[in-house]
């Protein structure tokens, strides 16, 4: 999923850390740790993360409590990954259910 930081009002970024969610920078990819750990990563590890849309390089590996292999990167920055769909109904994009894949680099 995509996320807005606390510091964050619609796509302005006002803070370079997100304080509700233990200081993270922006270039975080938040993961739970029993994830991360079963991918092989590491807190503070660079990674690349692909989806069918584009790419996010350089992306800092960070713990927070999340459902089992679920990721959150921060919005405007992860738009790459998310494409130009949208729900049928709402016509919401597509930024809560994306398929990605996690590289070391």
């Amino acid at each position: 999923a995509t996320i807005r930081s606390e510091g964050q009002f619609n796509s302005i970024i006002y803070e370079e850390q997100d304080s509700y969610r233990h200081n993270a920078p922006r270039d975080a990819l938040l993961i739970s740790q029993p994830s991360a750990e079963s991918l092989g990563l590491k807190e503070g590890q660079r990674v690349m993360v692909n989806s069918e849309h584009g790419e996010m390089r350089g992306l800092q590996i960070i713990y927070f409590d999340l459902p089992a292999m679920n990721v959150m990167a921060y919005y405007p920055e992860a738009n790459v990954l998310t494409g130009l769909t949208v729900d049928p109904r709402s016509q919401t994009p597509n930024f809560k259910s994306i398929q990605v894949e996690i590289q070391a680099m």
